[in-house]
């Protein structure tokens, strides 16, 4: 089979052939139909993710049909069309007793600690298997482990959104046109910034209430004004950048909250005074559950949500896309597609 390895940090990946894997017990083998490039690809590219040990195939956002299922597996059978929950937990920690598996102490990660699905086969656990329904299109089944789930973690769990919440995505993208969808699922008021106008057309047509391009206009003054003055109850911050929480908390309202999603420079700056005085909070967010996984699944087979996909690419093509991603073409998720010739 066909798998893009990462070599050297720094370095494009490399298409290579590698023998098919063979599922062991409880494990099954995905004939891997499509995967999601995110910008976490990039991170472990360049070697910011210090748990990736080389060399390894990367890969996080996986699609795919199980073509072989291991002894004991009861769960999926060959032929069904699944994606993959990225974590794989020890079910024994207190933060998986609570449900909290994102938080998995002895946490390992498909695509992160282990090789992904940017390659045609990939041998996960079943237990990470999840079904999804066959109609959906590959692509978009791609963004439910990561550009979906994320989003949903952060506006259900984290900011804890209900309805009437006034809402900003700072940044859209990849994550940002799924969270457009997801807020307004949980009634919130919602608004998106870019600095990229195509990327606001995109964020309206999502559902945005309004749009600001930060490139022109004072995201503040906007906010304000689209708000009368209220400002918001909830942002989520997709930039991850020194500045952005202090913009973010400019824009927060008191008692409100800035989710952290994004992470692009090492720290950030914040203004202790305006966080103490005003009761505002700033809260992480990393990944999702095993039931934020079952729900988001749910969510697109009711057609509550369409999981956005700005290009699919050929896998042989997958450095042009991460290139994409870092020159900021992509205005969201790039999918890799098996099988697709350019």
């Amino acid at each position: 089979m066909k798998a893009a390895v990462l070599k050297e940090f720094g370095k494009p990946l490399a298409i290579e052939e590698k023998p098919v894997p063979v599922p062991g017990a409880g494990e099954v083998l995905v004939k891997v139909m499509a995967s999601g490039l995110c910008v976490s690809d990039i991170h472990i590219q360049d070697g910011k993710i210090n748990t990736v040990r080389l060399p390894y195939t990367p890969g996080h956002e996986m699609a795919g049909i199980v073509a072989e299922a291991g002894a004991g597996v009861t769960n999926v059978k060959a032929g069904d069309h699944v994606t993959a929950a990225i974590d794989l937990i020890c079910h024994q920690c207190r933060y998986c007793r609570t449900g909290r598996t994102n938080l998995c102490t002895s946490l390992v990660r498909i695509g992160f600690e282990r090789d992904g699905s940017h390659e045609e086969y990939c041998v996960i656990p079943a237990e990470n298997a999840f079904l999804v329904a066959d109609w959906i299109p590959f692509e978009q089944v791609t963004g439910f482990p990561d550009a979906v789930g994320c989003m949903y973690n952060a506006i259900k769990n984290q900011a804890k959104v209900k309805p009437g919440d006034r809402v900003l995505i700072l940044g859209t993208g990849g994550l940002g046109m799924n969270a457009i969808q997801l807020a307004k699922v949980f009634g919130a008021e919602v608004y998106a910034t870019s600095r990229q106008e195509e990327k606001n057309r995109i964020s309206l047509e999502m559902g945005a209430d309004g749009v600001i391009n930060t490139r022109e206009k004072n995201l503040q003054e906007e906010i304000e004004r689209l708000t009368g003055g209220g400002l918001c109850d909830v942002v989520i911050d997709n930039i991850g950048i020194k500045s952005s929480i202090r913009e973010a908390l400019n824009v927060t309202c008191p008692g409100g909250k800035v989710i952290v999603t994004g992470y692009n420079d090492p720290y950030f700056e914040a203004d202790f005074q305006d966080v103490m005085k005003y009761e505002k909070e700033i809260i992480g967010m990393r990944g999702m559950t095993r039931q934020d996984l079952a729900e988001v699944i749910r969510l697109v087979e009711q057609k509550k949500v369409v999981p956005y996909v700005y290009k699919t690419i050929p896998f042989e093509e997958i450095n042009e896309g991460l290139q994409m991603l870092r020159d900021g073409t992509a205005k969201g998720r790039v999918v890799l597609m098996m099988g697709q010739r350019g």
